[in-house]
């Protein structure tokens, strides 16, 4: 598996902890609004900053999503 992969799927844990929630559905959610990609993309940012910083950022891109849907 690749390191972004890797990053991804640790990415995906932490935040569901953070959530309180499983992390299945939070990648469900991810892939309903399209933002699964655009997340695993963004590794070269998120991988270098705190986890906090990037659940925020996580949490803002939600939000528009969610606002255009």
């Amino acid at each position: 598996m690749s390191k972004e992969g890797e990053f991804f799927i640790y990415l995906l844990e932490r935040y569901a902890d953070f959530k309180k929630e499983k992390a299945s559905e939070i990648l469900k959610l991810w892939d309903r609004i399209g933002l699964t990609n655009l997340i695993y993309d963004l590794y070269e940012i998120y991988h270098g900053e705190r986890l906090e910083n990037a659940f925020e950022d996580i949490d803002k891109l939600l939000q528009k999503k969610l606002a255009q849907a």
